[in-house]
């Protein structure tokens, strides 16, 4: 069955900053901005930028099993809120909590990163310089939502394909350094 992203979680926008997010090694908050998100080697929260919080509400920090979309930009790459610390979401990120109990996050996150959901944040996006996607628009975004069951299987099926994809890119390396050894003896001989 399909459903309203709306319906399964609620979206909030990340935390809106008054000033440039500098980084303060002494900070005891670190911030997720978009480029984070988009780095190919994932989010590592010891790299992140650390701030001081003034404000007198308490840092409003992910939880563990939220998800963070990408609000603007050519990529719409959805990741679980990083391990370890807690993080705050800039202004610049969505923020999707899970409340539907029949929806696991992890199948969420792979919902948002399929082709299906990717081409309709395209589509859906507005602005000519930089494209923003707006939360109207992604709370109608359409879930396939199987059973709990189906959401392990598929989740399973996805981590031994992140699996064998990271072997074949450690096969491709030894192979080329190898092929660079084999090379070095031919020229030697």
């Amino acid at each position: 069955m399909r459903m309203p992203l709306k319906s399964l979680a609620d979206i909030r926008v990340g935390y809106s900053f008054r000033t440039k997010i500098e980084h303060d090694p002494l900070g005891a908050v670190p911030v997720l901005r978009i480029k984070d998100v988009t780095r190919e080697d994932g989010v590592q929260p010891g790299q992140l930028p650390r701030l001081q919080w003034s404000s007198t509400e308490p840092p409003p920090y992910l939880a563990p099993d939220d998800i963070v979309l990408p609000a603007r930009g050519d990529h719409y790459g959805a990741i679980l809120a990083p391990a370890g610390p807690p993080v705050v979401a800039s202004s610049q990120l969505f923020v999707l909590t899970v409340r539907d109990p029949n929806l696991m996050p992890e199948y969420l996150r792979w919902a948002l990163n399929r082709p299906a959901a990717q081409s309709y944040f395209l589509t859906h996006r507005a602005g000519s310089s930089i494209p923003m996607l707006n939360k109207q628009s992604l709370g109608l975004l359409p879930v396939q939502l199987p059973s709990l069951d189906t959401q392990q299987q598929i989740l399973a099926l996805q981590t031994l394909w992140e699996q064998e994809h990271r072997l074949q890119q450690q096969l491709l390396v030894n192979r080329h350094k190898m092929l660079d050894g084999v090379f070095a003896k031919l020229l030697e001989s």
